[in-house]
């Protein structure tokens, strides 16, 4: 099965930005180009024995994105992380 069936047969979105070319992707995920331009800026995970601890921050601070307040939430993110990092808090 190719990753554009794949992605449009309510799979997870391809890995690769060409797959986002295809016109059946395109109508399925209209924010195609944003995919595929992520896509082909990604990088590996930073390299971080804090990676977990960064990461499960933000995901608690940023999620469920109906709850973000751009005005507050990245401020709260920023404190839990540094207070998580300097064992002052717990996920």
């Amino acid at each position: 099965m190719s990753g554009a069936t794949r992605s449009t047969a309510g799979g997870p979105p391809a890995a690769r930005a060409a797959v986002f070319d295809d016109p059946e992707v395109r109508e399925a995920f209209p924010m195609a180009d944003l995919i595929g331009d992520s896509i082909d800026t990604a990088r590996p995970r930073p390299s971080s024995a804090y990676y977990n601890d960064v990461s499960g921050a933000t995901v608690r601070e940023f999620h469920p994105p109906p709850d973000v307040d751009p005005d507050s939430t990245p401020e709260r993110a920023d404190d839990l992380i540094h207070n998580v990092l300097q064992d002052r808090q717990l996920l």
